[in-house]
């Protein structure tokens, strides 16, 4: 697994927040909240339909050994890395996914989401399905909060847990939510469904 030693130390800002972690299939998944937006990829915008710069959620440009440079933004509970799919540079592109790695304290790499495609069979070919969804959800006593963080572990469980059907071989080799956040709305009487969630499996 590839290493990352910032070629300048530095102090850790006091008072960071803490990025959220949930725990899938294929490992941790960490992100962090952003004007009331739940953000996993840091190169997509608040409303999940445009191209950003790092730049835009606090990210800086780090140099790192190997001539490797990547956009860094740390966090109470390590560093979030964004770079181009090759880990070589922080020039992304428009054509290939932003590789996301996070760093603990320790030093040690808890997500990468360069390790996670190379799982998939590499000669299969693949595909980027991208639906757009909503869920009215009863509280029941709960939080908005923590209905969405359980709504979105149970999609990420579901979409995850196998073949798309119990008569095809295709399977879900990766899922990123562009876009999670909650509407607080009166849905008195009302039986329809907004799509207005965006997210990229």
């Amino acid at each position: 697994m590839t290493q990352w030693s910032e070629l300048r130390s530095r102090e850790r800002p006091p008072a960071l927040a803490s990025a959220n972690q949930r725990h899938t299939p294929q490992g941790n998944r960490f992100s962090f909240v952003q004007q009331d937006f739940e953000i996993e990829d840091p190169t997509i915008d608040t409303t999940g339909r445009y191209r950003v710069s790092p730049k835009d959620y606090g990210f800086s440009i780090r140099g790192f050994e190997g001539g490797r440079t990547a956009w860094a933004r740390d966090f109470a509970n390590g560093t979030m890395l964004v770079m181009h799919g090759d880990g070589l540079t922080h020039v992304l592109s428009q054509r290939v996914p932003a590789r996301i790695v996070f760093i603990g304290l320790d030093g040690r790499v808890l997500q990468d989401t360069a390790m996670e495609a190379h799982q998939s069979d590499p000669d299969s070919e693949q595909v980027t399905v991208r639906l757009v969804i909503s869920a009215s959800v009863a509280l029941n006593g709960e939080t908005p909060e923590a209905a969405r963080v359980q709504l979105t572990d149970l999609i990420q469980r579901a979409v995850l847990s196998g073949p798309l059907s119990a008569a095809s071989p295709a399977v879900v080799t990766h899922c990123v939510f562009e876009l999670s956040t909650v509407h607080v709305t009166d849905t008195t009487g009302r039986a329809d469904t907004d799509f207005s969630r965006l997210l990229d499996f």
